[in-house]
């Protein structure tokens, strides 16, 4: 059975930034790139509202299908294999969620971020939070940059020459870094392993401790992953503020960077990580 990324898209060219992510994960395992709408079912809203004509669920089917078959002719001359499928809801995120769990090779689930505010589900956007906090596979996101513009024409897989990795004994994080491996080897990237450095409330002899320690983790790390795969990988503190540390590394130049972690980081401040880079995150399940 082939696997699927699941694309699921609005309408709106913030969606459509995740399409060359998506179609770089398609490509490098094979597997059918599913673009996804969520419609609101027929009965719905239940309440009257007078500027709804009564065939407007026939003319949102037939929207969504013109729009996504556009989309997939955009994709397919790429060489992936592209369906789309729309499915009724009336929450975006939990229908998303229950056809990744109703189809076993849904392998990831990728998606734009249309959060704007500091933290939580106002941070990913109500559709992306749900599906985040309750996905049943690996999940892709992205928070485009408010200036950033989907171009027309054919749509291109995206090219990653940075995998970054954080670090610092979180679980998961030995998951991480065997998807991201996977990943760099693939498209001949380079691979960053990071961490925090230790906060600087601690007294200096314990945060002097500490420091060793993550330093020791992440040179061990690095080499036992030179030996085994000959990648070239570095290492590096974050500072402690992820805007700031994707700039000093990318500049504004962020195309080209990937982040590798998993769910169980999120709390260590990969999601503003992901609001503040611009940079695709993927969640390892």
């Amino acid at each position: 059975m082939q696997s699927q990324v699941i694309v699921p898209l609005d309408g709106s060219t913030n969606a459509e930034a995740i399409l060359p992510h998506a179609l770089f994960f398609a490509l490098q395992t094979q597997s059918v790139l599913t673009l996804l709408r969520v419609i609101m079912p027929p009965g719905e809203p239940e309440y009257t509202v007078p500027y709804i004509p009564d065939d407007w669920y026939d003319g949102e089917v037939m929207w969504t299908k013109n729009y996504l078959a556009s989309l997939a002719s955009r994709l397919q001359a790429q060489g992936t294999s592209v369906q789309t499928q729309h499915v009724e809801g009336t929450s975006a995120g939990a229908a998303i969620n229950l056809y990744a769990e109703q189809h076993a090779d849904a392998q990831l689930i990728a998606l734009a971020t249309h959060g704007r505010d500091a933290g939580g589900r106002l941070l990913l956007g109500s559709v992306a939070g749900d599906v985040f906090a309750s996905a049943p596979t690996s999940v892709l996101l992205l928070h485009p940059a408010k200036e950033e513009q989907f171009p027309p024409g054919p749509i291109t897989q995206a090219s990653y020459q940075t995998i970054v990795v954080p670090l610092g004994g979180i679980v998961g994080s030995e998951r991480a870094l065997e998807q991201a491996t996977t990943l760099a080897l693939a498209c001949n990237a380079s691979v960053l392993l990071v961490a925090d450095p230790p906060p600087p409330l601690l007294e200096r002899e314990v945060r002097t401790l500490e420091e060793m320690r993550l330093t020791d983790l992440l040179a061990d790390q690095a080499e036992q992953l030179r030996s085994s795969t000959g990648l070239t990988v570095q290492t590096a503190f974050t500072d402690g503020d992820p805007a700031v540390f994707i700039k000093r590394l990318a500049g504004q130049d962020r195309k080209h960077l990937l982040i590798v972690t998993t769910r169980q980081q999120a709390e260590h401040k990969v999601m503003r990580f992901l609001h503040k880079s611009n940079v695709p995150v993927l969640f390892v399940a």
